[in-house]
């Protein structure tokens, strides 16, 4: 008899509890995690950026600026659960760097580079909601640095040239729309001639690491 009963209920509570989970379901949606394949993202973010260190060029040191932001922008889509492909634009700004010798005056540099990027990602973990990847990009890079004297008065030099980035992050999923991350890259950019000569470097590099959020569609 009690085998009996237990069966009954048994029998009994499994709908109730299927019906349950349905209507929680039904009612709060159910959510999904990961990146699913053939789903566009667009992602903002900012944060510091670490330029290169000062060199000697004709005898004195150069410094294009200190510790600054970089902010920018990316549109990505999922071609396959390992694999994201896309276009990132960058802008970085350093703040002024010291203030060095100029002939009879004294001057310091401030400098700014923006960037255009083919990037691809290669993404650990891609069902689950808590993802590793590391990611890379080429393109073109524009850097300008703006030499100005203690009279106001001010040279500028400009280059744009290709550019390219390596880097890596993690994100999370808020929910199955929103995400959430933290990336760093090492940036890389090939100089012109005439950058080249008046500071003394061919390539130049800085470090940069940024918070972002993402929506996904």
């Amino acid at each position: 008899m009690k085998k009996l009963i237990l069966l009954c209920a048994v029998l009994t509570v499994a709908p109730l509890g299927a019906f349950a989970k349905d209507a929680y379901h039904d009612y709060y949606g159910l959510e999904e995690y990961g990146l699913r394949n053939n789903t566009t993202r667009v992602e903002f973010y900012g944060g510091v950026a670490e330029p290169q260190s000062s060199w000697t060029h004709n005898g004195q040191e150069v410094e294009i600026g200190k510790t600054g932001f970089s902010a920018g922008l990316a549109f990505l889509r999922n071609i396959g659960p390992f694999f994201t492909l896309g276009l990132d634009g960058n802008y970085t700004g350093f703040a002024s760097g010291d203030k060095f010798n100029a002939g009879t005056q004294q001057a310091k540099y401030t400098s700014g580079i923006a960037t255009g990027l083919i990037i691809g990602r290669f993404n650990f973990f891609p069902s689950q909601p808590t993802r590793l990847y590391i990611t890379s990009g080429l393109g073109i890079g524009h850097m300008f640095s703006k030499e100005k004297f203690d009279d106001d008065t001010h040279e500028t030099f400009n280059s744009t040239s290709w550019a390219g980035m390596i880097g890596a992050g993690v994100e999370f999923d808020i929910d199955d729309t929103v995400i959430f991350g933290v990336e760093g890259r090492y940036n890389l950019l090939d100089l012109n001639d005439s950058y080249s000569d008046a500071l003394g470097k061919g390539s130049y590099h800085y470090l940069s690491a940024m918070l972002k959020i993402g929506c996904r569609f």
